[in-house]
């Protein structure tokens, strides 16, 4: 008794273990979608390290700067706050500039913001500088986010997004190893500083990582409004995006 042969048992056996899996995608990926994967992602990882890098160092600074538990912990909710404030106005930013020029000028913001943090003299300037690195934070996630979701087709684009999410832990890795390194030997101000590397990127990305095809068809053109937040449709389902990651973020921190 014969049988054709089927589509899957013609490709060769690691071809056809790939089709299986769903994992042939990446083949056909475009230097487009994979410039803005490795930009987002790449903020989002050194994003994390500069971020984390204040907790590696607390002990020290508990020392220097003669900080209570109390101030200590305000210090990392007051990042986290700004990170919500800095994702709504990076956002508003994106829809005018363009998303690679926001994502640039969020990872500049962060960035400076970890140098200027090793500066700091007293508790009231570290919280000024934190304050404006949780800013750069929450607005290279959504110039980051937005970006991907653009370039990437919609079959792939939940792949890419969990892709970039993703390198935030190997951002938290990174600040570890880099204490690891810096700290015993140069102290807590010399680990702050190379928070300032990610900067770097901007160079890249300015001369690597095309804008979103959507976002240059509609520049000039100002003509949504925020009531469309609100449409029958897309209310709900923004609604409770928002409260699964508010619940997120505060069962994470």
């Amino acid at each position: 008794m014969s049988s054709e042969p089927t589509a899957t048992s013609s490709l060769p056996a690691s071809r056809g273990t790939r089709r299986i899996l769903g994992l042939e995608w990446p083949a056909h990926v475009t230097p487009a979608e994979r410039k803005s994967l490795i930009a987002g992602g790449l903020g989002w990882m050194l994003d994390a390290m500069d971020v984390m890098l204040y907790s590696m160092v607390l002990a020290a600074l508990v020392v220097a700067l003669g900080m209570s538990k109390k101030e200590a912990g305000f210090l990392n909710s007051l990042t986290l706050f700004a990170s919500a404030l800095g994702g709504l106005f990076f956002g508003w930013v994106a829809d005018r500039i363009g998303r690679t020029r926001a994502l640039m000028a969020s990872i500049l913001v962060y960035s400076l913001a970890s140098f200027a943090c090793g500066l700091s003299q007293s508790i009231e300037q570290l919280a000024v500088f934190r304050f404006v690195l949780g800013l750069g934070m929450g607005g290279e996630w959504t110039t980051g986010a937005a970006l991907i979701a653009e370039v990437w087709p919609a079959e792939h684009r939940g792949k890419a997004l969990g892709l970039m999410q993703s390198a935030w832990a190997i951002g938290e890795m990174i600040a570890a190893c880099v204490t690891l390194l810096v700290l015993p030997n140069f102290g807590w101000r010399a680990v702050f500083f190379v928070g300032v590397l990610p900067a770097l990127v901007v160079l890249w990305i300015r001369r690597g990582v095309p804008e979103s095809e959507i976002w240059l068809k509609r520049a000039g053109r100002n003509t949504v409004s925020l009531r469309l937040l609100w449409r029958k449709d897309i209310r709900g389902k923004g609604l409770l995006a928002t409260a699964m990651n508010a619940c997120g973020m505060f069962g994470y921190w």
